[in-house]
């Protein structure tokens, strides 16, 4: 059923005063006392933006494991069916999980995501000599969530795990050991001669295709976030945000591809939260991948490229001035771009 804002805000209304309700930390959320069993803040109602897995005023009590996954079906259930909306067609409702171009709309995209557990024992940390030898600050233990299973599963021993959260989910996680790439090949070139395992130097979660993720997705705002950089990995992000001081800044959000390419379900994904423009930040080495990306995406959004003068440095090796330089006068069109690559070789 359509709902319109104003119906939508006074539903919410309603539903505060009918239930006793208050809303929860992140404002997604109603909690009260159960109308079914009694139990107080056991009720939630949902009363954020639309996810996959999400829609707005499906209820669950986590006490007698009552639910309703529709408004009609809670409105019934509290005998409130005077608050439900007149059924009327919604000419403005956003149209269905495709892309936007005309061309495109028999192409239906796959962004379905199922919900994943992050490895036995694992513990969220604001403190690892690995990432401090990185550079992480209290900011960014707090706006990046990662941990360790704190050498209590041993499968997971010197790795420090990120999650990977979509819509409030963890949907993945990368894991990063803590050894350097040479300490890894040696331990490895020995393990192969004397039958012992080997270590990776990542290891991902498995049962959601990356293609359809983003890092730090969250942290685009829908109706809010105009510009987000992309880049390749989780380091990259945490790297910006901290050197450009993007913690607090709705507008322009850093978030990662998982590799040097985006897909179309990742496209789509940045479309939806109403994403106008694009930067594209890969390694200053991707020349070839950022003009292909640079090219996926110009169909959608208003692309520049980030320019990394040395080619040998990613966003972690330059410091916070000459990050600056980059996007105060290092923005280049897609065309110019390539203009400027064909005129270096």
């Amino acid at each position: 059923m359509y709902v319109t804002g104003k119906e939508y805000d006074l539903l919410v209304a309603e539903l505060r005063v009918e239930l006793g309700a208050r809303t929860d930390g992140g404002g997604k959320n109603l909690i009260a006392r159960c109308p079914f069993c009694g139990k107080d803040g056991k009720f939630g109602v949902y009363i954020g933006k639309e996810t996959v897995r999400k829609k707005p005023f499906m209820a669950h009590c986590f006490s007698c494991g009552r639910s309703t996954t529709t408004l009609g079906k809670l409105l019934e259930s509290l005998g409130r069916m005077d608050l439900l909306p007149t059924e009327t067609v919604a000419f403005d409702e956003p149209l269905p999980n495709v892309l936007f171009p005309l061309e495109d709309a028999e192409d239906e995209v796959d962004d379905e995501l199922g919900i994943v557990s992050l490895p036995e024992y694992w513990r969220r940390t604001f403190t690892h000599p690995y990432l401090q030898s990185r550079g992480f600050t209290y900011d960014d233990y707090d706006r990046f969530p990662v941990g360790t299973t704190c050498r209590l599963n041993h499968r997971w021993d010197d790795y420090v795990i990120f999650p990977v959260i979509d819509a409030g989910d963890t949907v993945g996680y990368v894991a990063r050991h803590t050894w350097s790439k040479e300490e890894i090949d040696l331990h490895n070139r020995g393990a192969a001669r004397n039958g012992d395992y080997k270590i990776l130097r990542w290891r991902n979660s498995t049962e959601n295709d990356f293609v359809k993720l983003l890092y730090h997705y969250d942290g685009i705002v829908e109706g809010e976030t105009d510009t987000v950089i992309l880049t390749e990995g989780i380091f990259d992000v945490v790297a910006l945000t901290r050197k450009l001081d993007l913690y607090d800044n709705r507008h322009i959000v850093a978030v990662a591809t998982f590799g040097k390419k985006i897909s179309r379900t990742q496209i789509y994904k940045l479309q939806t939260k109403g994403v106008r423009t694009v930067v594209i930040g890969y390694d200053g080495d991707a020349v070839e991948a950022v003009k292909h990306t640079a090219s996926e995406l110009s169909a959608y959004f208003e692309v520049f490229v980030a320019d990394i003068p040395d080619p040998e440095k990613d966003w972690e090796d330059l410091t916070a001035e000459e990050i600056y330089r980059v996007f105060a006068y290092g923005l280049k069109t897609p065309v110019e771009y390539q203009l400027t690559k064909i005129q270096q070789k």
